[in-house]
């Protein structure tokens, strides 16, 4: 299945996208066995407040957990790896920010403002994949 929002910010950033194959190990697992084990390494059990915290506790975790490992497929740090191989081969972000035509908000509705003033926890769970897709198809998106 095809994400049709991700197909439009793509351009944007200058990326070319290739959908893999139901069920190629080959392909897919490359890309979502990384997903699992930051669930599972990094995320499960743990409590945050907002996005800073979540982003200062990941920079945390991979520079002193996950980068400095030694990876059990390639047999050296992923930090290491990085720097040699993938560093270079990086474009600089988008001068200008995607704005999505799917998720502009509509200008007759003026934005809601928080009814607290402070930001409640962001619980991390594990959920099953069926659990996430009920949650998006009642959310209308």
């Amino acid at each position: 299945m095809e994400n049709l929002e991700f197909l439009r910010f793509a351009p944007h950033c200058g990326v070319r996208t290739r959908v893999c194959r139901p069920y190629r190990a080959k392909t897919k697992g490359k890309v979502e066995r990384p997903i699992r084990y930051v669930r599972e390494s990094f995320l499960y059990g743990r409590h945050f407040l907002n996005d800073a915290e979540v982003n200062a506790a990941v920079e945390h975790w991979l520079a002193t957990v996950a980068n400095v490992r030694i990876h059990a497929t390639t047999r050296e740090r992923p930090a290491e790896r990085f720097s040699r191989d993938e560093a270079a081969t990086l474009r600089p972000l988008p001068l200008h920010p995607y704005y999505s035509p799917a998720l502009a908000p509509r200008a007759s509705v003026p934005p809601r403002r928080p009814s607290t003033p402070s930001p409640s926890p962001v619980d991390v769970e594990r959920r099953s994949l069926t659990t996430y897709a009920a949650l998006t198809r009642g959310s209308g998106r």
